[in-house]
């Protein structure tokens, strides 16, 4: 983990050096906010494989799902048989149950990484210097390593883009006798807002302002991917 801390804050320091050298700095909002902003986009095209392959688990979940049920009530009483029939509908649609945790787990080993920067970056952009003389501002917030003071900021912005967000990626699907965990996404669509909400009043709005800008643009790409109906050409044919 040190060495992405230390790999973002050598991009986010080339980023700052350079747009620092371009004029005069905005007031409303700070050259090391605009960072945030250059590095957040940066990323996320970078991490577009990573969407193009959670769309297409999905997909694929969605597909077989009816198939899904049919056999966990069917075989209820004889779970090794279940499990065998799973495993080879998983086989038949190329389905990896893995693979829809990838981009979580990405975006959460940036956060980690991103949340050391913001606590220390003089250590991490600046070479240790005292960054005091730095502006840090962005529009409302006087300082983007401290947290935002307003709970209808950053913090709100951050609840509702995570709503959005996972109403668009998580299965609708209400639990059931023969399936009690099929509901669990309808749970966590409402409980990760929370969570991200109280996440954000807590921790650098640096921190929050990044992953509020970073769901946006997840929120952006697969709109234009669904609507150019691109995602059906990423779904693997059935085996």
């Amino acid at each position: 983990m040190q060495a992405i801390k230390n790999f973002f804050g050598m991009i986010m320091a080339m980023i700052y050096k350079t747009i620092s050298g371009t004029g005069t700095e905005p007031e409303m909002i700070s050259y090391f906010a605009i960072t945030i902003l250059i590095i957040t986009v940066l990323f996320k095209l970078l991490t577009i494989p990573v969407t193009l392959s959670s769309i297409r688990t999905q997909k694929i979940n969605e597909k077989m799902g009816p198939e899904m049920k049919e056999i966990q009530k069917k075989y209820k009483n004889d779970p090794q048989t279940q499990q065998r029939k799973l495993a080879e509908l998983h086989q038949k649609y190329g389905f990896n149950p893995l693979a829809g945790c990838l981009p979580m787990i990405i975006q959460m080993v940036l956060i980690i990484a991103l949340f050391g920067v913001m606590r220390e970056p003089e250590h991490y952009m600046f070479g240790g210097q005292n960054i005091d003389h730095i502006a840090k501002n962005f529009f409302w917030i006087k300082d983007l390593s401290n947290p935002d003071p307003y709970w209808f900021g950053l913090p709100l912005i951050n609840g509702i883009s995570q709503f959005l967000f996972a109403s668009m990626t998580m299965p609708k699907a209400k639990p059931d006798e023969d399936n009690p965990a099929a509901g669990m996404g309808s749970t966590m669509r409402y409980m990760m807002p929370i969570m991200i909400f109280i996440f954000a009043r807590q921790y650098t709005a640096g921190l929050a302002l990044y992953w509020a800008f970073s769901n946006m643009i997840e929120l952006l790409i697969r709109t234009v991917i669904k609507i150019s109906n691109q995602d059906d050409d990423v779904v693997i044919q059935k085996g």
